[in-house]
C-alpha cells in the first residue's frame, strides 16, 4: 500500500501529464451515416408517460431537457461507455475524430489579457494572410477583444466557424503597427500523429494521440519519413491515447503484421462475429517494434497493442492499459444529437476481451486511484497477482512512473499562469535563435541573463531556498515551452523523448 504522500505524488504526476474520465475512452464504427430508429410499438408506455408529464405536470417542463434526462437514465445502468451527446456538443466532441474543424489556423494564448498568436499552421488561412507569431489580435469582426478578460472559450467561439465563411481581424504587430485582415476560414487539421523523429541512427519514434479519420494517412507519412532516414526499428507511443475509430486501429496494425494474421474480432448479442485480418500491404513488416502504453492507453490503442502482443510482432512496454473492450456505434437522432451505444465486445487474436469489470458494486471512475493505492504504477509486484481479472493489457516490459525526479516545489511554479507568461515573455525578449533543429536546440540552448532567477525574485518569496536541482528543472521546463515557440508544437513531444524513462528503456530493449 502506498503511503499517503506517495499516493498524492503519483496522482499529481498523472494529473499534470494527462488524466481522463471513463467517458473519454471509446472505440466506434466510422461515422458518416445517419441511422434512423425503426418504428416500434414496444415503447408506448414511455411515450405516454413523457407526453402526459409535458401536458399535465404542475410546473412547465421543457421537452428537450426531459427527453435528455430520460435517455441518460436509461443509459446509466447499461455500461460505462454508452453515452448520449446533446446536439450543441456533438460537432465539438467529434472534431478530433473527423480530423479537422473550420477555423483560421493559429495556436494562441491569452497573454497580458490580449489574444496572442504563438504559432501559425502551415498551409492554413492565417499563413496565407501573413499572420505571424507574436501578433496580437485586438478585434474580431469589429468587436474589441483586448483587455476585456477574454477566455479561451470566447476566442474559439469567435474564430471557429463554417469553412468558407469570412472573419475580419484587427492585428497589432510586434513593431506596434496595426493592420486589418479578412480571413476565409478553412479546414484546419487536428493531427492525430503530433510528432515523429529519429531517436538515433536506427530507431524511429512516432506518437499517435488518437485514432481519427486521418490517422492511417498521417502514420504512413511519418513512417515513410523515418524509414527514408534509416529507421530499422520503431518506438510507437500510444500513451494517453484514449482511442477512436476501429477501422483506423486495424489500418495501423496492418502496417506491421503479415498477410492473414488476425488483428481483432468483434461480437455482440445483436452483432454477428466479424474478424479482421492483415493484408500484404504495409511499410514495416520486419523491423523491431516497441509500443509504449500506460493506464490511459485505451480502446483502439489497446486493439493495436493486443494484436502486436498476441502475434508476437513486438513488445508492449509501460504500465497496464486502461481496459476498454467495448465497441460503440453512433446513432444520429432527429435533433442532431448523438447516441453512442455499445453494440459488441472486441477480442484480441488470442480470444481475450480486455474490458475491465464494471457494475453496481464497482466504482469505475475510481480505477486510477485504485491503481495508485495498490502501488501498481510504481511497482510491478501488484500485477503479478492474476487471481482477480483487472482488465487491460499487461505489458511485456514493465516501466514504473518516474517518481524519483518529482519535485513539488517545481510543480507549484511551472503549472501556473505566471510561469506560462514568463516563458512567453522570454521568447518575446529573445525571439530569434541559431539552432538548425530541435536536437541542436536541446544540446546547445543556454539560459540568457539569469532570467529565471530574476523572474523568481519578482514573483516568489523564498527564492534563496531554491537549490541547483530545482533551478535545473525550471530551466528544463522553460526549454520545453521555448521549443514550441521556436519550432512548432511538435517540438514539445520530440524534446521530451530525450529525458523520457520509458523511451530510454525502449531503446535498451531494441538494442538487445
Amino acid at each position: 500500500m502506498l503511503k499517503k504522500n506517495n499516493r498524492n505524488l503519483v496522482l499529481s504526476l498523472l494529473l499534470f501529464t494527462g488524466f481522463f474520465s471513463a467517458a473519454t475512452y471509446w472505440i466506434g464504427i466510422q461515422q458518416g451515416q445517419i441511422l434512423t430508429p425503426k418504428e416500434s410499438h414496444k415503447w408506448n408506455n414511455v411515450d405516454i408517460v413523457l407526453e402526459h408529464l409535458l401536458n399535465n405536470y404542475v410546473d412547465s417542463l421543457e421537452t428537450k431537457t426531459l427527453s435528455e434526462k430520460a435517455i441518460n437514465n436509461i443509459l446509466k445502468d447499461l455500461d460505462p461507455h454508452s453515452t448520449f451527446i446533446p446536439s450543441n456538443q456533438r460537432i465539438r466532441l467529434n472534431e478530433s475524430l473527423v480530423g479537422h474543424f473550420g477555423g483560421i489556423g493559429i495556436r494562441f494564448m491569452i497573454y497580458n489579457d490580449t489574444l496572442t498568436v504563438v504559432d501559425v499552421i502551415d498551409n492554413g488561412p492565417s499563413k496565407a494572410a501573413d499572420i505571424k507569431k507574436r501578433d496580437r489580435i485586438i478585434s474580431i469582426d469589429k468587436e474589441n477583444v483586448a483587455g476585456i478578460n477574454l477566455k479561451n472559450e470566447d476566442v474559439l467561439k469567435k474564430l471557429k466557424g463554417i469553412i468558407g465563411s469570412p472573419v475580419k481581424l484587427t492585428i497589432l504587430k510586434p513593431n506596434k503597427t496595426i493592420v486589418s485582415k479578412t480571413i476565409i476560414r478553412g479546414a484546419i487539421p487536428l493531427k492525430s500523429v503530433p510528432a515523429f523523429t529519429m531517436l538515433n541512427n536506427e530507431i524511429g519514434y512516432i506518437k499517435i494521440s488518437s485514432f481519427s479519420n486521418t490517422t492511417d494517412l498521417e502514420f504512413k507519412a511519418a513512417l515513410q519519413d523515418i524509414v527514408n532516414k534509416g529507421a530499422k526499428n520503431l518506438v510507437l507511443d500510444l500513451r494517453f491515447n484514449g482511442g477512436g475509430y476501429l477501422h483506423q486501429a486495424i489500418n495501423i496494425v496492418d502496417e506491421f503484421l503479415n498477410k492473414n494474421q488476425l488483428i481483432v474480432y468483434t461480437e455482440g448479442a445483436h452483432s454477428q462475429k466479424r474478424s479482421f485480418y492483415a493484408t500484404n500491404q504495409g511499410l514495416f513488416k520486419d523491423g523491431k517494434l516497441i509500443i509504449l502504453v500506460n493506464s490511459s492507453t485505451a480502446s483502439a490503442s489497446e486493439i493495436v497493442s493486443g494484436a502486436i502482443q498476441d502475434n508476437k510482432r513486438g513488445k508492449i512496454l509501460g504500465r497496464r492499459t486502461f481496459g476498454k473492450g467495448l465497441v460503440q456505434q453512433p446513432l444520429i437522432l432527429p435533433d442532431s444529437s448523438e447516441l453512442r451505444i455499445t453494440t459488441s465486445r472486441y477480442y484480441t487474436p488470442s480470444g481475450k476481451c480486455i474490458q475491465k469489470p464494471y457494475g453496481d458494486s464497482i466504482n469505475y471512475e475510481n480505477d486510477l486511484i485504485d491503481r495508485i493505492e495498490s502501488g501498481e504504477l510504481t511497482n510491478n509486484d501488484s500485477m503479478l497477482d492474476q487471481s482477480k481479472f483487472k482488465g487491460g493489457i499487461i505489458p511485456d516490459v514493465y516501466s514504473p512512473i518516474d517518481t524519483v525526479n518529482y519535485n513539488d516545489q517545481v510543480n507549484k511554479i511551472i503549472y501556473t499562469r505566471k510561469w506560462r507568461d514568463f516563458c512567453f515573455s522570454y521568447y518575446e525578449k529573445y525571439p530569434n535563435h541559431e539552432y538548425s533543429d530541435v536536437k541542436e536546440f536541446y544540446y546547445k540552448f543556454k539560459l540568457k541573463n539569469n532570467e529565471i532567477e530574476r523572474f523568481l525574485i519578482t514573483s516568489y518569496s523564498g527564492t534563496n531556498k531554491i537549490d541547483a536541482t530545482t533551478m535545473k528543472d525550471l530551466e528544463w521546463s522553460l526549454k520545453i515551452e521555448l521549443s514550441s515557440y521556436y519550432f512548432s508544437d511538435q517540438a514539445r513531444y520530440i524534446i521530451n523523448t530525450f529525458k523520457d524513462l520509458d523511451v530510454e528503456k525502449a531503446i535498451l530493449e531494441l538494442n538487445k
